[in-house]
């Protein structure tokens, strides 16, 4: 993993956020992207201490897989909220978010010092609800009825992990 910069967007990447069955977890399913809008998320998205993003590179090819986000930064009580998305379909259920997710978690509770990571996933997003509990991140609570996905309302599970 390492930070991601607007020289990384590909016309792949870009394709991938034009995906309904890869973003259909994301609030980015809402937006048509281009070229253009994905570099300028990009810039928006690498402002320390407030949005941090990761790209997921496979080590032996350095092929770009997926993205990390870091964002709701809160220096007063030392926590942020983390989203991922693997848009490589042909990458997936090969351990990479889990890995993912468990290295960064490590670094930020370990390297950074912060105390509590939070996320959220849609409660028929199996494959997160996977991902997190092997990371080690518990459910704390459910939003009913949180997010709208095809026409119905869907929970969304909150879960973090806290530096013991």
């Amino acid at each position: 993993m390492r930070q991601f910069s607007e020289s990384d967007v590909t016309e792949e990447y870009v394709a991938a956020l034009n995906d309904p069955e890869i973003v259909r977890f994301t609030e980015a399913r809402h937006t048509r992207w281009t070229t253009e809008k994905v570099v300028q998320y990009v810039k928006q998205s690498n402002q320390v201490g407030r949005f941090e993003l990761y790209g997921m590179f496979v080590k032996t090819t350095d092929k770009h897989i997926g993205n990390i986000r870091l964002s709701g930064f809160s220096a007063q009580h030392n926590r942020m909220d983390l989203g991922i998305m693997i848009f490589d379909r042909g990458q997936w259920s090969k351990g990479y978010a889990t890995e993912a997710i468990i290295g960064i978690t490590n670094h930020l509770l370990g390297g950074r010092g912060f105390h509590r990571i939070c996320a959220d996933y849609y409660a028929s997003n199996t494959a997160s609800a996977r991902i997190f509990s092997k990371a080690g991140y518990k459910i704390e609570g459910v939003f009913k009825d949180h997010f709208l996905l095809d026409g119905e309302y869907v929970d969304s599970i909150r879960i973090a992990r806290v530096n013991e």
